[in-house]
């Protein structure tokens, strides 16, 4: 009694597991007549279960194994060879509404009361297929861009053996892709390194110690011949099946290398020449100096010794003369200025931007007080570079300011710094005429005036000067202005490694 009870309750358990398994289940006898058929299976297929038992399994196989089954099950019972019983494999299975879809398909062998069972487990792969096939997808794509990309692209394993080795590498190395995969990658490279890799790959795992990985670099590469060239080396890291795998992105850089040293030589012939232009004009311009202010003294002579004896138009025409020396004159000397900004290096030294602008203040005092003009300023830092320079870029800047004013109003100054990462910021404020924004880049050029010389005078030198000065200090000048509303001139100056 006891045990009929723990059987039927045993049966119980086995019928509760059935119905609630997430896999279909289903029985068939050695006829393939269904004798089982679980909840999972009426989900998977469509059919009820009232449907389906009593009638043959291969109502739920698409063809061909619709077909084959009855012919499958006969050469079992009568040859006992197996296809499927004890293995498993993924197959397809037809639904009620006739479509199809992949299954993997367990099955077992039992007996009862002497008669052949089998069970089927089941199970749909679907969604399993569907993502193998977008990883295939993604694989087939991969290595499309990876046969088809401009750049070299090789990948090597902890003991630095190649394991794949692109198209492009082929182009750039000169070996084809069975020559070079399965071998150490150090064949790629030239001495030192070549002796060198082993010993980095195996210091790398020992301590972490990264000497490119995750940055990249410029070295050498050999080629099949011997011959080596530059290229760009980018390395990542990734893990296989908990393997260290680099992957390296390659690009030869041997037509940049060629440009860059081309540009450095074209750079140095630039400055030669500038320097020898610098020198020419420094050195012309003194000469031709010393005869303009030659012309400048016996015009004065003249006029102090034969002027009571010359007419009005006499008298006119030596102070003309005289008027004329002396712009020659000043043209000249910011010639030479010009000049020399090129092939002569001031000292620089540290010192108080504040002090330096009171020094410009009085130099400009006479032009200060004969305008009224005010000139105010923020506290100014301490900083590298010549001192002089910064002198009569500050005097160029402010002395334009207190010049270019409309008539009646009093000009006013402001001077200010900030600072930036790796440089000062100054700035000369004014309230000034303006400047229309499409000649802001003209009036650095040298000789290049906006008006003319009974307007405002000047020899078109003074801003050239200051762009020659603040590109020794290694900045930058520009102007930001419009029409009738000031201007104001921006300036920049590196700071040095003890500033910064």
């Amino acid at each position: 009694m006891h045990e009929r009870m723990a059987l039927h309750g045993s049966a119980e358990h086995l019928w509760a597991v059935l119905d609630t398994a997430v896999d279909g289940i289903i029985l068939i006898d050695a006829l393939g007549t269904i004798r089982m058929f679980n909840p999972a299976c009426e989900k998977l297929f469509g059919y009820g279960q009232d449907e389906v038992v009593g009638r043959n399994v291969k109502m739920l196989m698409p063809s061909p194994f619709h077909d084959e089954h009855d012919r499958y099950l006969e050469d079992y019972r009568g040859s006992g060879v197996r296809r499927i019983i004890g293995i498993g494999r993924d197959v397809e299975g037809r639904r009620k509404d006739g479509a199809t879809f992949p299954m993997a398909l367990s099955v077992g062998e039992g007996h009862h009361d002497g008669e052949a069972l089998f069970v089927g487990i089941i199970r749909d792969i679907t969604e399993q297929n569907q993502f193998k096939e977008a990883l295939k997808e993604g694989a087939e794509q991969l290595k499309a861009v990876v046969d088809t990309a401009v750049d070299g692209v090789i990948l090597i394993d902890s003991r630095g053996i190649v394991r794949m080795f692109n198209p492009a590498c082929e182009q750039l190395f000169g070996y084809w892709q069975c020559e070079v995969v399965g071998q150490n990658v150090k064949m790629l490279m030239p001495e030192p390194f070549h002796d060198e890799h082993d010993d980095y790959l195996e210091n790398y795992q020992r301590s972490g110690e990264r000497k490119i990985i995750g940055i990249g670099r410029e070295v050498e590469g050999r080629r099949h011949d011997s011959t080596t060239f530059p290229m760009e080396l980018s390395v990542g890291e990734a893990r296989h099946k908990n393997e260290p795998l680099f992957v390296g992105i390659i690009r030869d850089i041997t037509k940049r290398r060629q440009a860059e040293d081309q540009r450095e030589l074209m750079m140095k012939r630039l400055t030669e020449a500038d320097i020898e232009r610098g020198h020419f004009a420094h050195v012309a311009a003194h000469d031709l100096g010393q005869s303009v202010r030659m012309v400048s003294s016996f015009c004065g002579l003249l006029s102090a010794s034969y002027g009571d004896r010359l007419d009005e138009r006499g008298r006119e025409y030596i102070a003309l003369m005289g008027s004329a020396a002396g712009t020659m004159r000043a043209l000249l000397d910011d010639l030479v200025e010009h000049g020399r900004l090129d092939f002569e290096k001031e000292n620089e030294s540290w010192f108080d931007a504040n002090k330096s602008l009171g020094v410009v203040l009085e130099n400009l005092s006479e032009s200060i007080e004969a305008s009224h003009a005010v000139v105010t300023n923020d506290e100014l830092p301490t900083i590298c570079a010549s001192p002089v320079r910064f002198a009569r870029l500050l005097q160029n800047l402010i002395g334009n300011a207190i010049k270019y004013v409309a008539s009646g109003v009093v000009p006013r100054v402001h001077v200010s710094a900030k600072i930036a990462p790796d440089e000062w910021i100054f700035r000369v404020t004014d309230n000034g005429i303006g400047i229309n924004p499409m000649y802001h880049s003209r009036i650095f050029e040298p000789f290049k005036r906006l008006h003319t010389a009974s307007q405002y005078a000047g020899t078109g030198m003074g801003l050239a000067i200051c762009k020659k000065i603040v590109q020794g200090f290694g900045g930058r000048l520009w102007v930001e202005s419009s029409l009738r509303k000031g201007s104001t001139f921006v300036f920049s100056i590196r700071r040095v490694w003890e500033d910064a």
